[in-house]
């Protein structure tokens, strides 16, 4: 008689996307000078991922001095990271390196101003305490600013292709499948991204027959796949994040069930 299967396991953690407000911005010269400079605010930051007891950041605008006091004030290791150009380093994931470990690591290239390609990640990590894996993949989608105008087509571009990654990644995998990042939308993309992909919002809505994506106010988001649980949700606008960044910083906990990789 074959053995019985393994019975299924859960893990609950807490996925969070955070806009880093790029270093540049608040530079002399930036588009923000008022605010501390890009090391100074990455401190706050370090606290903001404590105070959420953030597992997985999706991080946007994560710049070069930032990235460095993270590293110092966290035990989060990145993807790229510095491993890349700047740019295509500053959309990082971060995972707790004693809670995850990464099995695959991988960029797609997404539109960002003016078609301008940039890397964004994808990253398979593994529980350490469980083993179940899971995907992610964090993205920001280009603005619409005093230098770059009329960027919706290109928005609608990189759409399209997180929504093709999406349904790869579940087509290919049994893994569920996390989607973070600023898309400088709010229902437009959550409405594409439901329609084209099985992923459903932490913060909620629903798109059958009819998208209904109860009013988001931010254009910060989190998605699962369809199988998971979002068990809570949260819009952190508090005074340290006002001190920190120009977004909200948004986390969501999250449980999955399943067979743990390789037992």
């Amino acid at each position: 008689m074959p053995p019985a299967p393994e019975p299924a396991t859960s893990l609950d953690f807490t996925l969070t996307t955070f806009n880093m407000l790029g270093a540049n911005h608040t530079a002399s010269g930036g588009t923000k000078p008022w605010y501390a400079s890009g090391p100074a605010r990455a401190h706050g930051a370090a606290e903001l991922i404590r105070r959420h007891g953030s597992d997985v950041v999706g991080f946007q605008e994560l710049q070069t001095s930032q990235l460095r006091t993270l590293r110092r004030l966290t035990n989060l290791d990145f993807y790229p990271g510095s491993s890349m150009s700047r740019p295509d380093s500053e959309n990082s994931l971060g995972w707790r390196r004693d809670r995850w470990v990464a099995v695959e690591k991988h960029v797609v290239r997404v539109p960002y101003f003016d078609g301008g390609l940039r890397a964004m990640p994808v990253v398979r990590l593994r529980s350490r305490s469980t083993g179940l894996e899971a995907w992610f993949a964090n993205f920001h989608n280009p603005a619409d600013t005093r230098r770059f105008h009329h960027q919706q087509h290109y928005r609608l571009l990189a759409t399209a292709l997180e929504v093709r990654l999406a349904n790869r990644l579940i087509d290919g995998s049994d893994l569920p499948v996390f989607i973070t990042g600023d898309m400088n939308e709010r229902a437009g993309y959550f409405c594409r991204l439901t329609s084209g992909a099985p992923m459903l919002a932490a913060r909620g809505g629903s798109n059958v027959g009819r998208c209904r994506p109860g009013s988001p106010r931010a254009v910060d988001w989190i998605f699962g796949s369809q199988g998971v649980d979002f068990t809570g949700y949260n819009e952190d606008r508090s005074h340290l994040v006002d001190v920190t960044t120009d977004h909200p910083v948004v986390s969501a906990r999250v449980r999955i069930t399943g067979r743990p990789a390789g037992r």
